[in-house]
């Protein structure tokens, strides 16, 4: 087996180290960025702009191609089903 050390007596940290992580506004944001719902927040609003860009040029180019694949449909030739003449 490992020979293993734990180091229970720890020194105490200066306070100028405990004073550097201390930033309660960046805590808060990051408590309140993480309980509130993706689905609330507005897509303009992410903190990845890049993202939000690139999934709206995904759907644009998604747009457009199923728009070209119908125009094609309509241009090839449908099947000519013969009119049905009502005798009198």
């Amino acid at each position: 087996m490992t020979d293993l050390n734990f180091n229970i007596d720890k020194p105490d940290l200066p306070d100028d180290q405990i004073n550097k992580h201390k930033d309660f506004k960046k805590l808060i944001y990051k408590y309140q960025l993480a309980t509130k719902p993706l689905y609330k927040t507005p897509l303009h609003k992410f903190k990845h702009l890049r993202v939000f860009l690139i999934i709206l040029l995904v759907l644009l180019l998604m747009f457009i191609i199923i728009e070209v694949m119908e125009k094609d449909e309509e241009g090839t030739v449908k099947p000519v089903v013969p009119e049905q003449t009502i005798k009198e």
